[in-house]
């Protein structure tokens, strides 16, 4: 069995991608500018409900910790699956969903 990358599950307008920096979010055109946060946009995501939030490598700053932290909150209060955006296009051959690690 061999991992492949494609898209998994199609992006919605409930989804949002948090990114270190916002040139990460040409990465991801899936994500409407929008629903794309960095790191240093916690203010900007106050009230939102997210069903899903895609993350890119954080790094090891406070500001990346805070964001940890939202990311967190978002998870127990509202339900919001949060994952890595490797996840977004990882698949098997098969076509099912890769286990998380």
């Amino acid at each position: 069995m061999s991992l492949n990358v494609g898209p998994l599950e199609p992006v919605t307008e409930d989804d949002i991608l948090v990114v270190y920096g916002y040139h990460q979010a040409r990465l991801y055109p899936e994500f409407p500018k929008d629903r794309v946060f960095s790191i240093n946009g916690l203010a900007f995501m106050r009230g939102i409900q997210p069903r899903r939030a895609f993350h890119t490598g954080l790094g090891q700053s406070w500001q990346a910790d805070r964001m940890r932290q939202e990311l967190r909150h978002l998870e127990i209060v509202h339900g919001t699956e949060v994952r890595h955006v490797d996840e977004l296009r990882t698949y098997d051959e098969a076509g099912s969903e890769r286990a998380a690690l």
